[in-house]
């Protein structure tokens, strides 16, 4: 068992390309099965491969004393192998309430940050997370019920960045169970992954389990082969639309990006929208809370000739502006509100001006 499973975590470092001789390789350590298995695979690769591995864990205090206990066996699993660990606390409910966000995107937010800084301070080459092929496709299928397009539904990437690396992604979740149990290895287990207030886990122990009842008894693998198809359009297709981009642009700068509104116009719907996500990643530096609807205001303004001199407020600070045959995607110095009153305190002094020279 333990062969057969090291081999299959082998065959995926090797099928993308995950690690290469001189690597230090940085290990989120929860202390759950996922990850602990991840440590002991890699442990026993290190030599082979010719990296070194170091491991962080970030306690979110979310769960009280079994947080605390986490915590614990994570420190003692480090020591027991001779491993390098950071940790880090970090009020993940107050981080929420600030950010207006959910605590699983609080949480994912916190735990990605705490691993760039843990892997610059380290001198880390990559990152490695303890992602599964059961979380791959839960996630395909939760993009789906959300109505994402092709870049949602391609689920977890193997790669990101060419830094994040996902070597469990394709060890269905029984699989590291089962080599866990062979190598008599213990773990802890994260009482919120029952907790049905979480979409996740309710797509995972109840809407998975009717589908595959009612509906596919090889659900999971359908989901999975979609990913796949997608993946490979989803490449092309980008591959494609950086083409189109850099044919429209006139001239970009980290604050600011101006396209050709008559070429952006002459192109296909399906190749236009990713051309404007590609300016707006320039400028924003993410895609966070840009949504199709945001896309397609865009296109509008675009398209329609009366819009000269409007423009669009984007989260983040973006403002995009139509100006005769050009349109411009700016991040703005002021946030939108405030830079908002200022624009119409101006054009009210403006009026008033008018008015006491007539």
């Amino acid at each position: 068992m333990k062969s057969s499973f090291i081999n299959k975590v082998r065959d995926t470092i090797h099928s993308h390309v995950m690690v290469t001789a001189g690597d230090r390789i940085l290990a989120g350590l929860s202390g759950g099965p996922d990850s602990v298995a991840l440590v002991r695979v890699l442990l026993a690769m290190t030599d082979e491969l010719g990296f070194s591995l170091g491991t962080a864990h970030l306690n979110h205090n979310l769960r009280g004393e079994e947080a605390l206990r986490d915590e614990a066996f994570v420190r003692e699993f480090a020591h027991i192998h001779g491993l390098e660990l950071t940790v880090e606390n970090r009020d993940i409910k107050a981080f929420a309430r600030k950010k207006k966000l959910s605590l699983e995107e609080a949480g994912r937010i916190a735990r990605y940050d705490f691993f760039s800084r843990t892997a610059k301070a380290g001198g880390y080459s990559r990152i490695t997370t303890g992602h599964n092929w059961d979380d791959h496709v839960e996630l395909v299928l939760m993009n789906l019920m959300r109505g994402s397009g092709p870049r949602g539904l391609r689920g977890i990437a193997p790669v990101r960045e060419n830094r994040f690396i996902r070597p469990l992604i394709q060890m269905p979740k029984a699989e590291i169970l089962a080599f866990l149990d062979a190598e008599n290895q213990p773990f802890v287990q994260d009482s919120s992954n029952s907790d049905p207030r979480f979409l996740r886990n309710r797509v995972r122990h109840r809407l998975i389990p009717f589908l595959e009842q009612e509906f596919n008894p090889d659900i999971r693998t359908g989901l999975d082969r979609l990913s796949k198809i997608l993946t490979q359009e989803e490449d092309y297709m980008e591959s494609q639309a950086q083409k189109a981009f850099e044919s429209v642009l006139i001239q970009g700068t980290p604050l600011r990006v101006d396209m050709a509104c008559q070429a952006l116009a002459g192109l296909h719907p399906a190749l236009a929208g990713r051309v404007l996500r590609i300016g707006l990643l320039r400028v924003k530096q993410d895609l966070r809370r840009i949504t199709h609807t945001h896309i397609q205001d865009i296109l509008d303004l675009v398209r329609h000739p009366g819009n000269t001199d409007k423009s669009l407020d984007l989260p983040g600070q973006i403002r995009v502006y139509k100006k005769q045959d050009w349109l411009c995607v700016q991040k703005e110095r002021l946030p939108l509100r405030q830079l908002g009153r200022r624009e119409k305190a101006c054009r009210r002094e403006s009026r008033e001006n008018k008015v006491r020279k007539t």
